[in-house]
């Protein structure tokens, strides 16, 4: 009994300790409610009144602005992960857009994410067009809507690196939806901001080649449809896979690349077929010869190797035509056809030259352009009368001219002009009569263009005279073949 009795005074004595110490401890703890006694304030100290003023406070400084609201496309520098401290992605705006500003050998690389695209769709109406269809079911029709080109492009920056997707989407030969531009890129912009060129930019995978003006062009910013007849022959595409070094500093750009040579909408061969790759590159420049004028050009070469196929070999064979349509083979209708070996495939060199140069000036009508571009090359048609000097057995020889000139009419309208030649094989002959005669194969196209702008979209109309030497009249002389074309485009910009 003892025992228990000490065993309940020893836990009365404890449960009196922990009540105590709780208690000390809450009382030590800040209390939101618990209400402090204010004195009533002291009366101010007398002033008097031959004392002089004090000096008024100094205004307090401004508020910074708030922000201003985005659209939808201004939330993209919240998707970048980037600190506040970053500057976040431009947002591209038309038609003076900040990713494509008309040309690709001066493109500056921005931080963030930026995206832009285009849709350009037309109609296309020639002087060739029939309600017929070609030997193996291809209709001749050429009077025809189209979509010829839908762009949509995402740009990745940051301090050292970038990467660009684009896509294309087009029914110019039936609906298609393929990579026009996939980009990875290293970079040294030498304390550069985002609106210059980096010094040294490293590009791999399907980009642009350095050629020329016209395949430096933006497809969104050309005044005219495509590119011009002879330099849509020698590169069909403006896109190549490879490797990329290029980059500017001051009023010079530079451009060299590593390419596969083999073009892109070419379904010849799905995958390159010789291992020697082709080189091409361009040294420019673009300086402002004044406020309201300026001079840009470049040099550009290419050098490579084209791929002739070869021929497989063929058995000897009997034919027999039915010269007098009586259903019966007779003896004199069978012909012998001797076989032939095969040709092994051989690779073939090719190159070219190209000049361009451009003058500027704006005016209180507008801003006033004038062109000049020319092409020497040498076995490098790959796109209208393709090249293979091994089937042939020489050498060919192209020539590329272009002239052109663009006058903007304030903000709402522009008219241009352009003449292109092109000579796809200047050492041709044909035999007419006995008598060889130099075949003249060469292209004259002359476009006049008039277009109506708005702040994102263009409506551009274009008729394109075209003057070759395809058809033959009666005597069998090469004439003129009719096949004049008009086209009218809509553009609005993303």
């Amino acid at each position: 009994m003892h025992r228990t009795l000490r065993i309940r005074v020893s836990s009365c004595a404890l449960l009196v300790a922990a009540l105590f110490a709780s208690a000390r401890a809450a009382a030590q703890e800040p209390q939101d409610d618990v209400e402090i006694e204010v004195p009533p304030p002291k009366d101010p100290p007398l002033i008097p009144s031959d004392a002089p003023a004090p000096a008024p406070a100094p205004p307090a400084p401004p508020a910074p602005p708030a922000p201003p609201r985005g659209d939808a496309r201004g939330s993209v520098s919240d998707l970048s992960g980037l600190p506040r401290t970053t500057p976040p992605a431009a947002i591209t705006e038309a038609p003076q857009s900040l990713v494509a500003e008309g040309s690709n050998y001066v493109r500056p690389i921005r931080r963030g994410l930026t995206w832009w695209g285009f849709v350009q769709a037309q109609y296309e109406r020639n002087q060739l067009s029939e309600d017929q269809l070609a030997p193996g079911g291809a209709p001749l029709n050429l009077d025809q809507f189209v979509l010829r080109r839908g762009r949509l492009r995402v740009d990745r920056g940051w301090e050292n690196a970038a990467a660009t997707l684009e896509l294309d989407a087009t029914t110019l030969n039936g609906f298609r939806v393929a990579p026009r531009r996939l980009e990875a890129s290293i970079l040294y912009r030498d304390a550069a901001d985002d609106g210059v060129t980096p010094l040294v930019v490293v590009t791999a995978g399907i980009t642009d080649l350095p050629f020329g003006a016209e395949i430096g062009e933006s497809q969104r910013d050309r005044v005219f449809m495509e590119r011009s007849l002879g330099s849509l022959a020698l590169f069909p595409s403006e896109a190549d896979i490879g490797v990329k070094l290029w980059g500017a500093y001051r009023f010079v750009n530079y451009a060299l690349a590593i390419v596969n040579g083999q073009p892109l909408n070419v379904e010849a061969f799905p995958r390159d077929p010789n291992a020697a790759k082709d080189i091409a590159g361009r040294l420019g420049t673009r300086a402002q010869l004044s406020e309201s004028a300026s001079l840009e050009g470049g040099l550009s070469f290419y050098h490579g190797k084209g791929f002739s196929p070869g021929r497989d070999p063929t058995k000897d064979a009997i034919t027999w035509v039915d010269d007098n349509n009586n259903g019966s083979a007779e003896p004199h209708e069978f012909q012998g056809i001797t076989g032939s070996a095969a040709l092994p495939s051989q690779s073939f060199s090719r190159w070219a030259l190209g000049l361009d140069l451009a003058v500027s000036k704006r005016t209180l009508l507008g801003v006033s352009r004038l062109g000049a571009e020319a092409v020497v090359a040498s076995n490098l048609d790959r796109g209208l009368l393709v090249s293979d000097p091994i089937l042939t057995g020489s050498d060919v020889r192209q020539l590329a001219l272009t002239f052109s000139g663009v006058q903007q009419i304030t903000s709402f309208a522009l008219v241009g002009l352009r003449a292109a030649y092109y000579d796809p094989n200047s050492d041709v002959f044909e035999e007419r009569a006995g008598v060889f005669h130099i075949k003249d194969q060469s292209f004259w196209v002359v476009s006049p263009v008039l277009g109506f702008t708005l702040a994102h979209a263009r409506f551009v109309a274009q008729y394109d005279f075209v003057a070759d030497r395809l058809a033959r009249d009666d005597r069998g002389v090469p004439t003129n073949a009719k096949n004049d074309q008009l086209t009218l485009r809509l553009q609005v910009d993303l």
